[in-house]
């Protein structure tokens, strides 16, 4: 087939490549169409059954236990929900990649495909929106925290299904309906035709997004950086004040003296070479109150809520990265020249890196899991159906 000048591709175009690809494929009655044998189904049914399972468990979590209601943990629960969305929709794709052409109607076809990419981009908007939040508890703790509201929470994370969703349903789903596409067999979307266009779609799923998490969370951690740094400092600081003090209250005599300012300031320079050195500055500092781990009254965060924040929101943004980078370099190609692409990868090929992708969708719940030791029990006794013991959360650590 010949393609135009004008860089615009016919739907079968890019349908007669999937039928020719090479892989593990057999023919069906369906028009002559592909699928992927048994073993295609049952792996794909695992992966979408596992993502389900995965969000459904966190979801149930939440239900159950209040503890884990917090202001950071809403946007948890909205990712969940999204990937959760977004397993169901997998449905089809599991029965599309078995039968080798799509299962729905046309105009189905063009709305589905306009609410499931609305799922994917709401989702990864949300990531930026956790790395915006956590960026200013970072660097404005106290508005932060004064400020902090489920009603807020609620609104942030409805921003992000509303940019979505009015994007996608006017870039795939409006759009088809008023040219009339034809989406073929395989469910093609218009943007595929225009290679050009298809670029802005790959832009805001996912270079826009991994663009701002990348400058918010590298400023984040230079600012953690930053403050770990002169905490350690301050820290000394304060030893050395402590032991110092106690220096000057010590009675000495005359013949004495000398040597024993020399040898405690030896140890004010050490910082615990000499363990009596120590348990002086220990008590001191218990006296004086400077314990530095000791939490805040209240105008912001607790050192542990912010250090659980953060560590799940790196586990989240890994996780965004590896499900989506794959799928995304392969869009940027396709945007340059399409038979690189199209022509250029085997079937099989062609069908693992969008179901990589939508591996974030499952990546994102084993994250909380890791990251929050709540979340971790909770899931303990709903999996060992431990209901009796449930009072035991009252006592984990948050």
């Amino acid at each position: 087939m010949t393609m135009s000048s004008t860089q615009t591709y016919p739907t079968f175009w890019v349908e007669t490549a999937l039928d020719n690809s090479t892989g593990v494929e057999v023919y069906t009655k369906a028009g002559g169409s592909k699928s992927s044998g048994i073993f295609g189904l049952l792996w794909t049914s695992l992966y979408t059954a596992c993502i389900i399972v995965a969000n459904c468990l966190n979801l149930a979590a939440f239900c159950v236990n209040k503890k884990l209601r917090t202001y950071n943990n809403y946007f948890i629960i909205n990712l969940s929900i999204l990937d959760l969305l977004s397993g169901f929709r997998l449905i089809i794709s599991v029965i599309h990649t078995h039968i080798g052409y799509y299962p729905l109607n046309q105009d189905l076809c063009k709305i589905v495909t306009g609410i499931s990419r609305s799922l994917l981009s709401a989702s990864n908007f949300v990531v930026v929106i956790i790395c915006a939040d956590r960026h200013r508890a970072t660097y404005d703790p106290i508005n932060h925290f004064t400020s902090r509201s489920k009603r807020k929470a609620l609104f942030l994370n409805s921003l992000a299904w509303l940019v979505a969703f009015t994007f996608w349903m006017m870039f795939i789903t409006a759009w088809e309906f008023i040219d009339n596409f034809d989406n073929g067999h395989h469910c093609l979307n218009k943007y595929y035709a225009i290679p050009e266009v298809s670029l802005l779609g790959v832009v805001v799923t996912f270079y826009l997004p991994f663009f701002l998490i990348s400058i918010l969370y590298f400023r984040i951690f230079l600012k953690i950086r930053k403050t770990r740094g002169a905490k350690f400092v301050e820290k000394k600081f304060d030893v050395k004040k402590n032991l110092s003090k106690v220096v000057t209250d010590f009675p000495k005599d005359a013949t004495t003296s000398s040597q024993n300012n020399s040898t405690i300031d030896m140890d004010v320079d050490s910082v615990g070479a000499n363990q009596y050195g120590q348990d002086v500055a220990r008590r001191s500092t218990k006296k004086a109150g400077t314990n530095v781990d000791k939490k805040p009254d209240g105008t912001r965060e607790s050192a542990a809520e912010m250090r659980k924040a953060t560590r799940t929101l790196l586990f989240i943004v890994l996780s965004f990265v590896v499900a989506w980078l794959p799928q995304s370099i392969i869009g940027l190609i396709y945007s340059i020249n399409p038979v690189l692409i199209v022509q250029g990868l085997p079937r099989p090929v062609m069908l693992f890196f969008p179901w990589l992708a939508s591996g974030n969708s499952l990546l994102n719940p084993i994250s909380y899991a890791v990251s929050q030791p709540l979340i971790r029990s909770t899931l303990k006794d709903l999996l060992f159906i431990n209901w009796k013991n449930r009072s035991s959360l009252k006592n984990v650590k948050v």
